[in-house]
């Protein structure tokens, strides 16, 4: 595997002033999620800087506890979309003077807080992020929830998984009108075959606009927007934020948010197994809100509620008979196995190893050793032959997208040894 200091040297030369960006060709600024990752590889290379990146992370989320997708800390000059089509102005945030996007990402910040300060026991660390987590988390029942016990995104952006199939069906359904912008994000001929369609940016811009106009009213947007999605990784990663956020409450010695946080996560959870799993498919699945329809595609995220404990023993064991298709591969686990899927298109069949990192996890957690054991090495396998790339062909292995991603090298850094990782419930 390429090696701690390769990673390391990554992690360096995408470092920024608090913030580590994505990928220097393509994502110049700090990404919510992929910041979270990072922070998990760095708490075994870099401590401070594990604990700078999320606390930098939770300084740009707004007053009312989102934490956004993209804060934009230095000039955004030649990026699209960049601040001036958000138009998100810096009086939102709690805590820094940024602009933003103006949506969120899957809330992995939690779990991540939580891993950095399992590794360093530094209780300022903890009581420092423990008011925003705290906000987050509130933040998503008042404003993402319907039922105090699924959550929302009205954006495809905003589940991480952009280009997933499981979004098309939401997508078509409505015209974008007339979008007139440039894209930024095809560099050169074989990543522009690679990255969503002009039919899906038209989509996902227009949407951007439709917040823009409505000033990024949740109670107005859910009404009129096209896109709103109950997305089962969103979810499990909510349901496993909330048992973070228990166990940290718990650590202060606050008892009662302690519990708080435990029931809302045994809500969630307890939801998605009874709302949210398609026997036929053998995994979860995400439902149109919009619509009142679940969206049925065999993505890894319908494999990932297994992080928050979701799938009775009667789901798991339908699920582990899914688990072979995704296992069908040279490389597990491919992001989607399906009629559309594409080995080499961005969230279409490619391998991402942040998802491979979930997915061990939740293995672990439902006591599926051997099944882990294969994600972790077939990842390890991955870096070893074709280092830090943004994802991988699952037949062949070969690294595509970005070159030095950033959160490849950093969760490199959480497989180096040899010890599997305990994936304790929350």
């Amino acid at each position: 595997m390429h090696g701690r200091e390769s990673a390391v040297s990554v992690l360096d030369a995408n470092r920024r002033d608090g913030y580590t960006i994505p990928s220097a060709t393509l994502y110049p600024f700090q990404w919510n999620w992929d910041s979270a990752f990072v922070a998990v590889g760095l708490a075994h290379a870099d401590p401070a800087a594990a604990k700078r990146e999320i606390r930098t992370l939770l300084d740009a989320r707004w007053e009312n506890g989102m934490v956004p997708q993209i804060a934009f800390w230095s000039d955004a000059a030649g990026y699209f979309p960049g601040p001036e089509e958000w138009r998100v102005g810096a009086d939102r945030t709690a805590h820094a003077d940024v602009e933003t996007s103006g949506i969120t990402q899957p809330p992995m910040v939690a779990l991540a807080a939580e891993y950095v300060y399992e590794m360093t026991g530094d209780e300022s660390f903890r009581d420092s992020v423990l008011p925003d987590l705290k906000a987050h988390c509130e933040w998503w029942l008042r404003e993402r929830s319907d039922d105090g016990e699924l959550v929302w995104v009205r954006h495809p952006w905003a589940t991480g998984m952009d280009d997933s199939p499981a979004w098309v069906g939401p997508l078509e359904r409505f015209d974008p009108g007339d979008v007139s912008y440039v894209r930024k994000d095809r560099k050169d001929d074989d990543l522009a075959e690679q990255r969503p369609t002009d039919w899906d940016y038209d989509r996902y811009v227009a949407l951007v606009r439709q917040g823009r106009e409505l000033d990024w009213d949740e109670a107005r947007l859910r009404k009129e927007s096209p896109f709103v999605v109950e997305d089962v990784l969103t979810n499990a990663l909510f349901a496993r934020a909330c048992g973070s956020v228990a166990a940290l409450s718990a650590d202060a010695g606050d008892d009662a948010a302690a519990e708080r946080w435990r029931a809302q996560a045994e809500t969630t959870r307890r939801a998605l197994s009874e709302r949210r799993f398609d026997d036929d498919l053998g995994l979860f699945v995400s439902h149109d809100l919009v619509a009142d329809e679940p969206l049925p595609v065999r993505s890894v995220a319908g494999l990932l509620p297994t992080l928050a404990g979701a799938p009775t023993d009667d789901q798991f064991e339908r699920m582990r008979e899914t688990l072979a298709d995704f296992f069908a591969y040279e490389y597990a686990a491919p992001s989607y196995v399906g009629p559309e899927m594409d080995y080499d298109r961005y969230w279409r069949g490619p391998v991402w190893l942040n998802t491979n990192w979930l997915l061990e996890r939740g293995l672990r957690r439902m006591g599926a050793e051997r099944e882990a054991d294969r994600i972790r090495a077939d990842s390890r396998r991955l870096l070893d032959r074709e280092g830090f790339r943004e994802y991988f062909n699952p037949e062949t292995g070969s690294g595509r997208g970005s070159d030095r991603f950033s959160w490849s090298a950093a969760l490199s850094l959480t497989w180096a040894g040899d010890d599997a990782p305990t994936e304790v419930a929350r």
